[in-house]
């Protein structure tokens, strides 16, 4: 008798880049050793970002396309001993990250809004998290409750990373009232936060 082959499958149609990547490294966390993932999306960026990630796991994926659609099979091999620990220089170096904008980049407002929501759900998922996150000029605008990423900075929160606003951006903006994570605080703080950081990552 042929041994069953088990086999999760992530969905990540619809979904904008990187979601679908984080659907899979979640999933192959998941995955006993000899399993088979599965891997469907409609995004040709996050297709290639997947297959790149899991070629950078020692995994050996195989993809395609078909209408417009993209799938990813790749096999979970079982990990070999001393693989898959984080970098010791990683774990001693901690961070914060500065927000002086509601957008990522210059150029389109739309792309950057895009832009920007994908990196704090990025940042959810990274191994070693930051300590803090400092919102000051419009960048306060992402801790209300309607700005489409208070999940993701309410999950950062509750895992340990201390975020602090700027209390007189807030009151420029009047959201005080909208805030939905945080602690206001105050120019010097902020300073003084930034000041002691071992690395400051500005998106």
């Amino acid at each position: 008798m042929l041994d069953i082959i088990t086999m999760q499958t992530v969905d990540g149609k619809g979904l904008l880049c990187p979601q679908p990547l984080i659907l899979t490294r979640k999933a192959l966390k998941n995955c006993l050793p000899g399993e088979t993932l599965k891997i469907e999306c409609d995004n040709r960026t996050a297709f290639q970002n997947i297959l790149t990630y899991l070629k950078d796991q020692s995994l050996y994926p195989e993809g395609n396309e078909a209408g417009g659609l993209f799938y990813i099979t790749v096999v979970n091999q079982p990990e070999e001993p001393g693989s898959g620990s984080i970098d010791p220089g990683i774990c001693s170096s901690s961070y914060i990250v500065v927000m002086s904008s509601d957008k990522m980049g210059e150029g389109d407002l739309q792309l950057g809004a895009i832009l920007m929501k994908g990196f704090l759900n990025s940042l959810n998922e990274q191994a070693v998290l930051p300590t803090h996150l400092v919102f000051y000029n419009s960048g306060v605008k992402l801790t209300t409750v309607d700005s489409g990423v208070s999940s993701a900075l309410l999950a950062l929160e509750e895992s340990g990373t201390e975020i602090l606003i700027c209390g007189t951006c807030v009151d420029f903006y009047d959201i005080r009232g909208k805030l939905a994570v945080g602690k206001i605080s105050n120019m010097f703080a902020l300073t003084e936060t930034m000041a002691r950081a071992g690395n400051i990552i500005k998106p």
